[in-house]
């Protein structure tokens, strides 16, 4: 099968050697994948069908990868063999439909990359990208349902998605959405019968490889706000982020309790700030200097946070609940700590609690940072990630 993938990309783009192998089977997190029979990088929806194609023929599995910034084993070969198929080659703008308020691009862009582009002429996404920010891919994206800056306004990525281009199991090309239909433009998700789009969106890749992704644009934002509060009750926290989450004003909300909030005018602005303050202070919250929330949503967030993994952080799965329901989960985290008290102080284990909102949920990330090298370190924050994925 190599000489037949070698004929669809180029002899440039195939690699089997060991030292390449091992680079692609891990993503930022410590744990540790397996290496694939061979890395295939495709530039084209054609290419990645016929690789496929040639797959199905010998059963031969395909693990779809991104830019691999996850902290949780995304991109990567979960048992020995098969093709690591990397789309970064695929990184172009295909069309910026600004009469549509649509733009469409190939999967493996960068949310930079896209973003950028963009901006130069006046608009944005909304959501702008995951965790990792800058440097991850729009196709890995959609394929988790990624949730972090502009969430708390704009929902996940699969919330901005108008539509897809997909290579299907068997090899087939299909498009959802509007642009299914061979006369309309890429504009709208529903309208043409069911939303195929949904089958896709956080299948990590399971149901089909992205190739092409559509999204709704709005106008970038010419004035930006950074908000903060204190709270000493978390009851009263939780209400607050609920009643904040509900008027869906601020782009970035997060725990324990900081925000982002953009606009057109300073008017505007301003007067949804006023709002929120007022929220606060009906919860009992205390407004503070705004630098953390600035810190971390600012734009420098996206030039450091990919590197957390390299630090030796391991992130357990994302936890979406409703928001006021929060704090049985939370106190269940701090039980579990609690219990392994010893052995973190022993091994140094550096815990750390992640939450920001998503429209009408929070998604909740424990997260743990470890000493680089040190197995017991490593033992450990895999034993409480499990219990907590167990819960």
């Amino acid at each position: 099968m190599l000489d037949e993938i070698i004929m669809i990309v180029g002899p440039d783009y195939v690699a089997t050697d060991v030292e390449t192998l091992y680079a692609y089977s891990m993503d930022t997190s410590p744990e540790k994948g397996h290496l694939a029979e061979m890395v295939v990088r495709p530039r084209t929806t054609e290419e990645v069908a016929e690789i496929v194609k040639a797959a199905n023929q010998t059963k031969t599995p395909i693990w779809p990868r991104g830019a691999a910034t996850s902290l949780v084993m995304m991109g990567v070969p979960l048992s020995p063999g098969g093709i690591l198929l990397d789309l970064t080659r695929m990184n172009e703008i295909l069309e910026i439909d600004e009469d549509s308020m649509s733009v469409t691009a190939e999967a493996g862009i960068t949310w930079s990359k896209l973003e950028s582009e963009l901006n130069k002429r006046g608009w944005y996404t909304g959501f702008v990208g995951p965790g990792p920010g800058r440097s991850s891919t729009i196709g890995g994206a959609v394929s988790v349902a990624s949730v972090m800056y502009g969430s708390a306004k704009y929902g996940s990525a699969c919330d901005i998605l108008l539509g897809l281009e997909v290579v299907i199991p068997t090899g087939e090309i299909i498009r959802t959405g509007s642009s299914a239909l061979k006369r309309a433009f890429r504009h709208c998700r529903y309208g043409i019968g069911p939303d195929s789009s949904g089958i896709f969106c956080g299948d990590n890749g399971i149901f089909g490889i992205k190739t092409q992704v559509s999204f709704k644009l709005y106008p970038a934002p010419e004035v930006t706000r950074f908000i903060q509060y204190g709270y000493k009750n978390l009851d009263n926290l939780l209400g607050c982020l609920h009643e904040m989450a509900s008027y869906r004003l601020a782009s970035d909300l997060s725990f324990p309790l900081y925000g982002k909030v953009e606009g057109p005018t300073e008017k505007l602005v301003d007067a949804e700030v006023e709002l929120l303050d007022k929220i606060n202070e009906k919860h009992g919250g205390r407004k503070t200097n705004e630098s953390f929330a600035r810190m971390i949503l600012d734009e420098q967030i996206y030039d450091f946070f990919p590197i957390a993994g390299r630090m030796g952080n391991f992130g357990a799965s994302c936890n979406k609940l409703p928001i006021k329901r929060t704090k049985s989960f939370f106190d269940f985290f701090q039980n579990v700590l609690k219990e392994h008290a010893v052995g973190i102080q022993k091994h140094e284990v550096l815990p750390a609690w992640y939450a920001f909102i998503s429209q009408n949920a929070i998604d909740v990330l424990p997260t743990f940072a470890i000493p680089v090298g040190n197995k017991e370190a490593y033992e450990l924050q895999t034993t409480i990630v499990k219990i907590i994925l167990n819960s």
